[in-house]
């Protein structure tokens, strides 16, 4: 496997099990003291994007400090508590950080029939375009949760080694990297119960919205009694999209077939128990044929949870610290090469070295 990375979690003692993680994760995590600064990034389609912004003092300008491109999970936004606290994270290490609302997830309705869905690449390709060619962005960081992770590794496995340089490293936390057997899972007991209905409200309420915009594409009746991702993805995602049918969306956006193109290093973050997609199910074959996927996994952690600390009020950020460590480890690692690399800077390593040798023969 491309290089496992070791590193325990221990949950905190106050949230054991993996459904108490994944809830308290979505539900109880403090938000950002900070404020966003929003743009409106407008598509070659004719749609948009809203970008939510955290930018580092930089009396030098932005064009070489580090930005981090952050991308939600369902029914997620720049307002989850995940990615606030990455924000937060990432805003500490003195770099900019930007989180992506996918289509319809900012809180405005979408222009285009279309929906945001777990293989909607071609934005996160236009917001990437964006920064490098208007922004002249040098260094990208990558960062994608649960269906956001799914995109993004689909993103880069399309690529492959024709990434743009400016792509530094990537992570991707809690991935349905099968969706067909993520959809099967979600779709039955607690997980139908709990998750899949509260999601499905989200996405239902979004289409509400859209049947008046397109009330000849759109039968909201037959999606409002939809239970299940099957029947949804059947009614709307499907159609909607282009997609023959809701089998075809989901093996046809599946990140799984893509893994083994990645060409840029990144971090897969997943816990065994994950209720969305278990531990058992990872495509840990195509994993170990990668030397660019870096694994970590662990045994709990439930969905996007990863909630460490000895109280509910004193967190400790055991995902973002891993998050930022590993793209921190670049950073460090270009300034030793600076160093060895400069002229001055290698005669004085040099001269030291001769001094020393000649004190050794003394």
């Amino acid at each position: 496997m491309g290089e496992r990375v070791n590193q325990i979690f221990k949950p905190a003692w106050w949230c054991r099990g993996a459904h108490a993680q994944t809830l308290f994760r979505a539900l109880f995590r403090a938000g950002l003291k900070m404020g966003l600064n929003r743009k409106r990034l407008e598509l070659p389609d004719g749609d948009f994007l809203d970008l939510d912004f955290l930018e580092a003092p930089s009396p030098d300008g932005r064009k070489a400090l580090p930005l981090v491109i952050i991308l939600h999970g369902l029914e997620g936004s720049s307002r989850a508590p995940y990615v606030q606290t990455l924000l937060d994270g990432i805003s500490a290490a003195g770099w900019d950080s930007v989180a992506v609302n996918m289509r319809g997830c900012s809180g405005a309705p979408n222009r285009l029939k279309q929906t945001y869905h777990s293989g909607k690449t071609e934005d996160l390709g236009w917001v990437v375009q964006n920064f490098i060619e208007k922004e002249k962005r040098e260094k990208i960081y990558l960062v994608g949760y649960s269906l956001g992770g799914n995109i993004l590794l689909k993103w880069l496995g399309e690529r492959g080694g024709g990434i743009p340089r400016e792509i530094r490293k990537a992570a991707a936390i809690s991935v349905p990297y099968d969706l067909p057997a993520s959809v099967e899972l979600m779709d039955r007991g607690f997980n139908r119960r709990i998750y899949t209905r509260r999601l499905l409200a989200g996405l239902k309420a979004k289409i509400r919205i859209k049947e008046k915009q397109f009330p000849a594409a759109i039968h909201y009746d037959r999606a409002k009694r939809s239970t299940t991702f099957k029947e949804f993805d059947r009614e709307v995602t499907a159609p909607l999209n282009g997609f023959r049918d809701e089998a075809a969306y989901w093996t046809e956006t599946s990140c799984k077939h893509f893994l083994e193109a990645i060409a840029v290093p990144t971090l897969l973050i997943h816990a065994e128990d994950d209720p969305f997609f278990p531990g058992e199910l990872l495509p840990v074959d195509l994993m170990r044929r990668s030397k660019c996927l870096k694994p970590l996994i662990v045994p709990r952690g439930g969905h996007l949870g990863f909630i460490a600390g000895r109280w509910p009020w004193k967190q400790e950020r055991w995902l973002e610290k891993r998050i930022t460590e590993f793209f921190l480890a670049e950073e460090s690692e270009e300034r030793q090469n600076e160093i060895l690399t400069h002229p001055e800077n290698f005669r004085a390593i040099e001269q030291n070295m001769r001094l020393l040798l000649n004190q050794m023969e003394t």
